[in-house]
């Protein structure tokens, strides 16, 4: 299926919509939901993403899709740039976010705002990284935000990916089963909205991942740097750089 047609509640409501309202129905126990999904190695993975661009030095920082900006504060402790950015299309997710950056004291060096990635209002060159952290599976326009992403970025800058993808096809549909099967009891125990964890996996399902992605965003004009599927091999890192242009 085209992961451009996975969508929350409806087929013919634009996509973005639908996932600002999920993300807001459901942000209060977004991240316990995302700790418990990932059995708790979602915080382990991106902070062994952001380590691969400490080499780079980033001092400006964009985070897209950053939800409760758990890449946010992480990024501090790794990378010690002089700002950090976030933006979200869900202000209830954002709200979250903040709250936690106050808790961790970070309320002056890092911004949140509601975006969408695929039109910002940032400056041309205005970032040095832009990181996403499972979250580029939900763009509804995917190849105009790898645009709005490289024109953001400084010559020679870079893009740090963390996404979710199905395991190897030998025990795949093991893993389906679990899957299904979690998110399933999840969804009920923890949101009344009923739509809104079973649309999280079937994206998954459905989304570019490995070689497939690779290409999309070399066809923007990223540069491959490193790409890693993190044990147990359901969640892979792209580290892509700023090149010199849209292949054609």
């Amino acid at each position: 299926m085209d992961f451009n047609q996975v969508k929350p509640y409806n087929p013919e409501e634009e996509k973005t919509a639908q996932l600002a309202r999920m993300f807001n129905t459901i942000s209060g126990r977004y991240d316990r939901f995302n700790d418990l999904m990932s059995w708790g190695m979602a915080r382990r993975w991106r902070q062994q993403a952001l380590s691969e661009l400490k080499g780079y030095e980033p001092k400006q920082l964009l985070d897209v899709a950053t939800g409760t900006a758990d890449m946010c504060i992480k990024a501090f402790d790794i990378l010690a740039p002089n700002r950090v950015t976030g933006i979200d299309i869900s202000e209830k997710m954002l709200e979250v976010g903040r709250r936690k950056i106050a808790a961790a004291s970070l309320a002056d060096k890092i911004d949140l705002h509601i975006q969408d990635i695929a039109a910002t209002t940032f400056p041309d060159a205005a970032f040095d990284a832009v990181s996403i952290a499972f979250g580029i599976r939900n763009f509804e326009k995917l190849e105009t935000s790898l645009r709005e992403i490289y024109r953001l970025l400084i010559p020679g800058g870079h893009l740090l990916i963390i996404e979710m993808n199905e395991p190897p096809r030998c025990i795949r549909w093991a893993y389906r089963i679990y899957i299904h099967a979690y998110v399933y009891v999840a969804a009920r125990l923890l949101s009344k909205d009923q739509k809104a964890y079973p649309y999280l996996t079937a994206s998954m399902e459905a989304f570019p991942a490995g070689k497939e992605l690779i290409s999309i965003m070399q066809q923007e004009g990223f540069i491959l740097k490193k790409y890693h599927r993190f044990f147990p091999y359901v969640c892979s890192m792209y580290l892509m750089q700023k090149g010199a242009g849209k292949k054609v």
